[in-house]
């Protein structure tokens, strides 16, 4: 009997550095597997190329062009060089001969006709375009640029909480897995009963009820650990989940413990820490920073615009590389938006207006997390006075269970009373390994509330 209760006391005492260890391998193990937070980071890796794609656009772009164009009919172009020089040369000849001078100028010089566009005609080119003034492309890399630390805070927002849900089903698995091995041990003690039981039937000590009370005990309590066995996989299967392992892969707990380690830490800390450093904040930070650039990107269709143009290339009716087949041009390409029906207007009235509202979610959101971090702090306090109160009453149920295990073997007390004070021993063991484990589950929720802890340490 005292070995028992000795395995009771010692049940779910974790050693503290080896329990931190394991949990944080674990950790390490879902920042890098989670398959949520890849998502996330494919988001994050979309949107640093999207920046890139705005930066692309301060350098030339340089393509190569070609056209090779077989045209008929369309308009036709007189051009009446006979009906211009036939009268001349035949003056020419007319004066001339009055001089005694033969001349043959011709005198029937036809018209000539061609189609305005050419049957045949090539051109290939290299172009470079280089813009030298155009604001938007400022403003747009800016906007890029906001929107793109938003997602980078947002991605460490999602990894500071997958720490918590991971913290939070670790300590759901071990209450799962501490409940089912507080039945374990109660599955000796009542086993042990039936021991007693049928010796004392044997010695005429009892009567066979007690025999077949013992048993039914034992069948109860069959009930009890096949909810436990199921909890447990469950715990386990989510957990895995969380860190990316096969659903039924083995867990590592730990089977001692220190003492724990309450929260000293006051609210006001709390509370001011997680007004400086929850990731939401910067996040609506960059978020505003991005929509005062969109207003400065609306705007900018006002100003002008100058794209310097380059052109080198060879054209003609066939492709040939000779020196006289090549060209060259150079343009400066000037645009000024004068009037659009006020859509630029219009887009920077929007701008203005999500920048404003923006503002009100930042006021909105310092009185959630005050609030949030308000509720965990307060629910942790709670969870810790009732681990205290469950800690006295094991405590207690213990030492009667002892006095009544005793009394009952050497028949002096009523089986009822042996079995009244085993199972109030056993719902105080397990309302302390739940108590213990909510209140690590509420730790780790104030800490994700409140920004506790660095993620580097994870790395």
């Amino acid at each position: 009997m005292k070995r028992v209760c000795l395995l009771f006391f010692l049940l779910f005492l974790f050693l503290s550095e080896a329990a931190a260890s394991t949990l944080d391998d674990y950790i390490r193990q879902g920042l890098e597997n989670n398959l949520a937070l890849k998502q996330q980071e494919f988001s994050l890796q979309k949107s640093l190329e999207a920046l890139a794609e705005a930066k692309g656009l301060f350098f030339p772009a340089v393509s190569l062009e070609g056209r090779y164009s077989r045209a008929g009919g369309g308009r036709i172009i007189d051009v009446p060089v006979g009906d211009m020089l036939n009268p001349v040369y035949k003056s020419l000849n007319d004066l001339f001969r009055l001089h005694g001078i033969i001349t043959d100028f011709p005198t029937d010089v036809p018209n000539m006709v061609f189609p305005f566009f050419r049957e045949r005609e090539q051109e290939t080119k290299l172009r470079l375009v280089q813009p030298v003034f155009q604001p938007a492309i400022f403003y747009n890399y800016q906007v890029r640029s906001n929107l793109s630390k938003m997602d980078q805070v947002q991605f460490q927002a999602f990894k500071r909480q997958l720490v918590t849900d991971i913290k939070t089903a670790y300590y759901t698995y071990l209450k799962a897995l501490g409940v089912k091995e507080v039945l374990d041990q109660t599955r000796l003690l009542l086993e042990e009963n039936l021991q007693v039981s049928e010796s004392l039937f044997k010695n005429g000590k009892a009567t066979e009820d007690v025999v077949f009370r013992a048993k039914a005990e034992m069948a109860g309590l069959a009930e009890k650990m096949a909810e436990a066995e199921k909890n447990r996989t469950q715990a386990a299967a989510y957990f895995n989940f969380l860190v990316n392992r096969p659903l039924s892969e083995p867990i590592q707990a730990p089977l001692e413990e220190t003492p724990l380690e309450k929260e000293t830490r006051d609210l006001s800390d709390a509370v001011r820490n997680a007004l400086a450093h929850r990731d939401e904040f910067a996040q609506l930070m960059y978020a505003q920073k991005a929509v005062s650039q969109q207003v400065k990107l609306a705007r900018s269709s006002y100003w002008p615009t100058l794209i310097a143009v380059l052109d080198y290339g060879i054209q003609g009716e066939k492709y040939s590389f000779k020196k006289d087949d090549d060209y060259w041009m150079f343009s400066l390409v000037m645009q000024w938006n004068l009037f659009n029906g006020g859509q630029d207007r219009a887009k920077a009235a929007q701008a203005r207006l999500e920048h404003q509202k923006l503002q009100a979610q930042q006021t909105e959101l310092e009185k959630q997390v005050e609030l949030q971090v308000t509720v965990e702090f307060q629910a942790l306090k709670a969870a810790g006075l009732a681990l205290d109160a469950a800690v006295q009453k094991e405590q207690s149920a213990r030492s009667a269970f002892e006095i009544a295990a005793k009394k009952y073997q050497y028949g002096a007390a009523p089986q009822v009373e042996y079995l009244d004070a085993q199972t109030t021993y056993t719902g105080a063991s397990v309302s302390r390994v739940i108590s213990r484990c909510d209140y690590l589950i509420q730790q780790a929720r104030l800490e994700g509330a409140a920004a506790w802890g660095d993620l580097n340490r994870y790395r």
